[in-house]
Order: structure tokens, then C-alpha cells, then sequence
């Protein structure tokens, strides 16, 4: 059964500058690898020290319990790989619910 999900995932406590391109760029490359990137954007604050990604449009992902939890695993991975102190929070928000 599949389900339409969208992502959020913000990266705080990052140094300004150099430190949130380096987790921007190691996001783009995660998504690429999990084919996410032509469903989910990278922005970067670089002054304000944070990186977001998001989805604009519904995922619609089959299996999504342990798909979920290897997504988020490797997220929180690759941030901590480049910037170890950082903290990670990654929301799903599931489309088909009703309000």
C-alpha cells in the first residue's frame, strides 16, 4: 500500500558560513542517493547558522514504516557527519489524513 507523505527537516546549531554549506551540500548528495532530490529542496541559512529541507509537493512512498525509518537514520547520519553537534528535526506530515 502506498501513502503520500511530505517532509520537513530542519538543522540548527550550525556555525555560520562554511559549516551549513557543508551539511547543505552533504543533504543534496544524501537526497540524490535516495532519489528524494527532484521531490525535496535544500535551502540554506547560512547567517542564521541552519539548513532546511523540504518537500512542496506529496511523497508518495510504498512500505513507508521501514522506509521512514532507514530516511531518517541516514538524515541524521549524514548532518552528524559533517557537523556532529548539530541538531536534526526531521517531521513527516501525511497527506491523505483529513484535517
Amino acid at each position: 500500500m502506498s501513502i503520500s507523505v511530505g517532509l520537513n527537516l530542519d538543522v540548527s546549531g550550525l556555525r555560520q558560513g562554511e559549516e551549513a554549506a557543508r551539511v547543505a551540500e552533504a543533504l543534496t548528495v544524501f537526497l540524490t542517493e535516495h532519489d528524494l532530490e527532484r521531490d525535496v529542496t535544500v535551502g540554506e541559512g547560512a547567517s542564521a547558522g541552519q539548513v532546511s529541507a523540504w518537500s512542496e509537493y506529496p511523497i508518495i512512498v510504498t512500505r513507508f514504516g521501514g522506509w521512514a525509518d532507514k530516511i531518517e537514520q541516514a538524515a541524521h547520519d549524514t548532518v552528524r557527519a559533517v557537523a556532529p553537534a548539530a541538531r536534526v528535526d526531521l517531521r513527516w506530515s501525511f497527506e491523505d489524513e483529513d484535517d
